[in-house]
C-alpha cells in the first residue's frame, strides 16, 4: 500500500476487491464497469497491489456491511422490458418504458463508449450527415466535440447546424442506428488511434537531447514540410524560454522591437516573463511601456499568442546570424 496508508477512494476499493477475487469473477464486475470506471479501476491498481492486511479486512469489512443490506432483485432494466412486454404485450409496453424513461432501455450506442474520438470519427465516414449529427448529439459533449474535430473541416459546419436545428427523434430512429452503428463496429472494427507519440513537442525533445544542430534540422523538415518546420522552430524556442536568455542577448532582442509587438505579448505573459523583459529595457523605456500596457488593457488572447510568437520568432532569427546566443546553444560570440 502507500507509505501514508490513507484511506482509499472507490476506484481504489474496487481495484483491491478485484484482485481478490477469483479471475472469472473478478472479469464479470469488470464487464458491468462502463470504459471511464474500467480506466479509473485499472490505474488504481497498481496504487493497491501491496496493500496491508489491516486495508484489506476493512474493504472486506465495507463490503460484506453492504451485502447483508442488499437485496439483488434482477438485472434492472433489461429485466423490466422483458417483463413489461410480456405482460402487455410489444406496442403497450413500448409507450410505458417510454414514460418511464430511459432507465428502462438498454443504452444507446454503447459501443461507442470504448472508441476514441478519431475511432468514431472514421466509422462515421460515409454516413449520411444528418445520421453523423444524430450520433454527435447522443454522444457526451466532450467525446462529440473531439469526434467533430477529427471529422473533416469542411463537413464540421454543416454537422454544427444540423445538431442546431435537431428536434425531437423517435425512440425507434435512434435504436434502428445503434443498430447500424453496432454491427459496423462488430464487422468492421475501426483501428484505434495510438496517441501521445511522436509530435512536434517529442521532435523538438529529441533535437535538444541529443545536441543537433537546429538549423540542420529544420532545413531538413522545411524541405519535407514547411509547416512541420515552423511548429518545430516554436517548439526548439517559445517566449516563455526568453526569460533564459542572458542580459546582454535580451536587450539586444527588447531593441529590436516594437512596442506595438510588445504590448499584446507582454499582456498575456506571466508575471515572471514580464518582470525579466521590462527589466531588460532603460528604465524610462519600460515605463513607457509600462503605460502603454495599461492606456491599452484588455488584449485578446489569439492576439497575444501572436505576438509571442512573433518576439520567438525574432529571437531565433537573431539567433540564426550570430547577434545572440540561445540558451544551451552556446554563446554568439567567441
Amino acid at each position: 500500500m502507500k507509505a501514508d496508508d490513507r484511506p482509499l477512494d472507490g476506484a481504489e476499493k474496487t481495484a483491491l476487491l478485484l484482485l481478490l477475487l477469483e479471475e472469472p469473477e473478478a472479469a464479470a464486475l469488470l464487464a458491468r464497469l462502463d470504459p471511464r470506471e474500467v480506466e479509473a479501476v485499472g490505474r488504481a491498481m497498481i496504487s493497491v497491489s501491496e496493500a496491508s492486511p489491516a486495508t484489506i479486512d476493512s474493504v472486506l469489512g465495507e463490503v460484506l456491511a453492504i451485502a447483508r443490506e442488499t437485496v439483488a432483485v434482477g438485472e434492472g432494466a433489461p429485466t423490466m422490458r422483458h417483463m413489461l412486454g410480456a405482460a402487455l404485450g410489444p406496442d403497450r409496453a413500448i409507450g410505458l418504458i417510454e414514460r418511464i424513461g430511459t432507465v428502462a432501455r438498454p443504452p444507446l450506442f454503447e459501443r461507442l463508449a470504448w472508441l476514441e474520438p478519431p475511432a468514431i470519427a472514421s466509422l462515421l465516414d460515409g454516413e449520411h450527415p444528418q445520421a453523423q449529427a444524430l450520433l454527435l448529439a447522443n454522444l457526451p459533449v466532450d467525446v462529440a466535440a473531439r469526434v467533430l474535430a477529427a471529422l473533416p473541416a469542411e463537413y464540421q459546419p454543416d454537422l454544427v447546424r444540423r445538431v442546431a436545428i435537431l428536434g425531437p427523434v423517435a425512440p425507434q430512429a435512434l435504436e434502428a442506428l445503434d443498430t447500424a452503428v453496432s454491427a459496423r463496429v462488430a464487422t468492421t472494427p475501426p483501428r484505434q488511434p495510438v496517441t501521445g507519440l511522436g509530435g512536434t513537442r517529442r521532435a523538438a525533445d529529441l533535437v535538444n537531447r541529443a545536441n543537433l544542430d537546429e538549423e540542420r534540422a529544420l532545413a531538413a523538415l522545411k524541405e519535407a514540410d514547411a509547416e512541420a518546420a515552423d511548429a518545430l522552430a516554436e517548439q526548439l524556442f517559445t517566449f516563455a524560454d526568453l526569460v533564459q536568455l542572458d542580459d546582454r542577448a535580451l536587450q539586444t532582442l527588447m531593441r529590436s522591437l516594437d512596442a506595438a509587438l510588445l504590448v499584446p505579448a507582454l499582456r498575456g505573459a506571466s508575471q515572471a516573463v514580464r518582470d525579466r523583459l521590462l527589466g531588460a529595457m532603460p528604465q524610462r523605456a519600460a515605463q513607457a511601456l509600462e503605460g502603454e500596457m495599461e492606456d491599452r488593457g484588455r488584449v485578446r488572447r489569439d492576439e497575444a499568442d501572436a505576438a509571442q510568437k512573433e518576439i520567438a520568432a525574432a529571437a531565433r532569427r537573431l539567433a540564426a546570424d550570430g547577434t545572440i546566443g540561445l540558451p544551451g546553444k552556446g554563446p554568439a560570440y567567441v
